[in-house]
């Protein structure tokens, strides 16, 4: 099993929002959950710092997250990430 932690990390609260929103509202969470080979797929807001979002990703494998990496939706984030100045830091679990 594959195991991913993304912190998307905004300007402030207000950006960090208008990010989740459009990230929501174009079904990225959905579609990604319903590829085959994801385990989890879901987003945290944190408590403690406004302007971030943790993202927990699970995989059965490594080849299942490189799949999705190569859809539109998996592509769809990063144009979100540059419209909203979103910074993000992957760590492998």
């Amino acid at each position: 099993m594959l195991k991913l932690l993304v912190t998307y990390k905004a300007k402030d609260a207000e950006t960090r929002q208008a990010f989740y929103d459009e990230v929501a509202a174009a079904g990225i969470p959905e579609a990604s959950r319903a590829e085959e080979g994801n385990i989890c797929y879901d987003y945290f807001f944190s408590m403690d710092r406004e302007n971030e979002i943790l993202l927990v990703e699970k995989w059965q494998d490594k080849e299942a997250q490189k799949l999705h990496s190569t859809l539109p939706h998996f592509k769809k984030v990063g144009e979100l990430k540059e419209k909203y100045g979103i910074e993000s830091i992957f760590e492998e679990l």
